[in-house]
């Protein structure tokens, strides 16, 4: 079974991935993916941007949508081949995948679908420290396309009331495969 966790920034992705990694998936985190994929593109992205230094890219691309395009372009289908890459290392196990923009991406080896939603006010005070208010807000905006799919887990509370949700949600889905 292929669980993805999707949901826009801090509203607890990690987490739920590693509630199903403690029910004996294999985890695979596209955000990584994402940073090897900048990586292997360094060259070609300082070409682009004059930089490849990730934070600067980061404050061009979240100022500018047609900017963020343009490094999805040099760095989502290298993602894509890494994440084939590492489904096809685990087939036949349990995986979950954490990975915000999978519908931007296109990922659709999914058997179900997660989306971890909270209120915006929570998300910034989660981010309160880690990033500058504007900045919150350009990555906000610039997530407004992740729409919630599939199951929905609402996380403006407690990890007991996180956890209680998904230990519904994962009865339910042995419940089904089981059948």
């Amino acid at each position: 079974m292929v669980v993805c966790i999707t949901g826009k920034i801090a509203t607890g992705k990690s987490t739920v991935s590693q509630f199903f990694v403690q029910k004996g998936f294999d985890y695979i985190n596209v955000d990584k993916l994402g940073h090897l994929a900048f990586e292997m593109n360094k060259e070609h992205i300082n070409k682009v941007f004059g930089t490849c230094d990730r934070k600067e890219v980061a404050k061009i691309v979240f100022s500018d949508a047609e900017k963020l395009a343009l490094l999805e372009s040099i760095v989502h289908p290298t993602m894509l081949k890494l994440l084939k890459n590492e489904l096809d290392a685990r087939k036949g196990k349990d995986i979950v995948i954490e990975a915000a923009i999978k519908r931007r991406l296109g990922i659709n080896c999914c058997d179900i679908t997660i989306t971890v939603v909270c209120d915006e006010n929570v998300i910034k005070e989660r981010l309160k420290g880690r990033y500058e208010e504007e900045l919150i807000e350009k990555i906000l905006e610039r997530q407004k396309d992740i729409e919630p799919e599939g199951i929905i887990v609402v996380n403006n509370s407690s990890l007991e009331d996180l956890n209680n949700q998904l230990e519904k949600i994962y009865e339910q889905l042995v419940k089904e495969v089981k059948g």
